[in-house]
């Protein structure tokens, strides 16, 4: 079972990683390449804060809509559970969600709306910002689909660069 896994997911994971190395170069993939993760230049809560308010000001800049922002830390303290500061981020563009969600043979992707961002503080106190590799799945999609997720992930790859680049100077 564990073989068939493998060699179901290895060509998916590899086409990520071919993915990711030709448009993108500054964020780190997973060891799968299913995800990509910013490493801020400065640690603590101070620039984890500062993450949040800048990444939502990038997000505004470049016409996206916040949806709605999850505290996870926050509510599994409310449960009794202790973990690093984690916030989720829900932002779309209606841009490139109106394009996939128009037409029956796209609106599959719903499931993949709105983009979901994390920020979140490592124990060290090293700011990571955290998301699904979109221009490397958009190949795995194809098709008009994988078109417009590879467009609307990269305009969050610019998003998040200019949220690094900003924390770098401040």
């Amino acid at each position: 079972m564990l073989k068939k896994v493998i060699t179901l997911f290895a060509p998916i994971a590899l086409a990520s990683m071919v993915a990711f190395s030709s448009v993108q170069a500054s964020p780190t993939p997973d060891a799968s390449g299913m995800f990509l993760e910013d490493v801020s230049p400065v640690k603590g809560q101070a620039a984890f804060v500062n993450a949040i308010k800048l990444f939502k000001e990038e997000v505004t800049a470049a016409g996206w809509s916040l949806l709605g922002t999850d505290n996870v830390a926050g509510v599994l303290s409310e449960r009794g559970f202790t973990v690093h500061p984690v916030m989720v981020f829900s932002v779309c563009s209606g841009k490139y969600s109106s394009k996939l969600l128009a037409k029956d043979e796209t609106r599959f992707i719903a499931s993949m709306i709105p983009c979901r961002v994390a920020i979140y503080m490592k124990s060290d106190g090293t700011v990571v910002i955290s998301r699904m590799n979109s221009v490397g799945m958009a190949q795995m999609i194809g098709g008009e689909a994988g078109s417009v997720i590879q467009q609307s992930g990269t305009d969050m790859e610019g998003i998040i660069a200019k949220t690094m680049s900003r924390l770098s100077t401040n």
